[in-house]
């Protein structure tokens, strides 16, 4: 099956994100807010792009409609169609929502400002595809513009047995190739860009807080918000470990592209 095809079956499932519990979706759309405004910092983008639709469509993670309000446009592609008019049902007429191939964009060569890929690339089953969308991106960005990545983080180890596990008959989508952190480094530079910080995102234990969280739901219904709030809280202590590294669900970057005097600004 084709990749627009695996993403169009997903697309059409009664409820793409079930397995996100409410809290968690919070959690995990400030989490990634907090992370664009302290990579962006003061710099403000005219041309905003989102890689995927996602939570935009089916979750309560949604960011495109609080990226950035200021900006003159805000765009959000996604492969599968279904997902683009999902998106649009619930709420992204704020922003221009297409459907679209991020290996084979259809835009001009520097024509945005912002780039937001998050956890899109790792979607892609083969080193080559990851490679063709990673330099996609670098050739629509703006000299002096922003790429902000995040992508599953190989080095947890519960990211292996979740990628087995999403080869499974009716799990939500499939993991497919990553990078670790310096690896991503490396992979930004070699597409002619300046990486200027990298991190770890979400420390929740992948699958098994999953369950836990479903299963606290399930028992106690609302009133397992203060246990579910409270594992969140702890868990996000471990950020500031040094084992983040290897409890982290997502690492990230921020890379730039070099103006023309083959500098940057801030």
């Amino acid at each position: 099956m084709s990749s627009t095809g695996k993403w169009t079956e997903v697309a059409n499932k009664e409820s793409p994100s079930w397995y996100l519990d409410p809290m968690v979706a919070g959690q995990k759309r400030q989490a990634h807010l907090d992370l664009v405004n302290s990579y962006a910092g003061t710099y403000q983008p005219n041309v905003v792009l989102k890689t995927d639709l996602f939570e935009e469509a089916y979750g309560e993670d949604a960011l495109l409609r609080d990226l950035f309000p200021n900006a003159a446009l805000r765009i959000g592609i996604d492969l599968a169609f279904r997902t683009v008019e999902n998106a649009v049902k619930c709420g992204g007429q704020s922003a221009s929502l297409l459907a679209a191939d991020v290996r084979r964009l259809p835009f001009r060569s520097s024509s945005v400002d912002l780039i937001l890929s998050n956890s899109t690339l790792d979607h892609f089953e083969s080193p080559a595809d990851f490679k063709a969308a990673l330099a996609e991106l670098a050739r629509i960005l703006q000299p002096n513009g922003r790429l902000i990545i995040t992508l599953d983080n190989p080095r947890n180890p519960l990211y292996w047995p979740l990628r087995w596990m999403s080869r499974l008959r009716g799990a939500p989508f499939r993991l497919g190739h990553t990078r670790s952190g310096p690896a991503l480094v490396k992979d930004l530079v070699g597409c002619g860009l300046i990486v200027e910080r990298t991190g770890t995102l979400i420390h929740n234990p992948r699958g098994v807080s999953t369950l836990i969280f479903l299963g606290l739901r399930r028992t106690l219904g609302a009133r397992a918000d203060p246990a579910i709030r409270r594992l969140l809280s702890l868990l996000a202590v471990l950020e500031y470990l040094p084992t983040r590294q290897f409890t982290a669900c997502f690492v990230s970057a921020c890379a730039t592209k070099p103006g023309h005097d083959g500098r940057t600004t801030t």
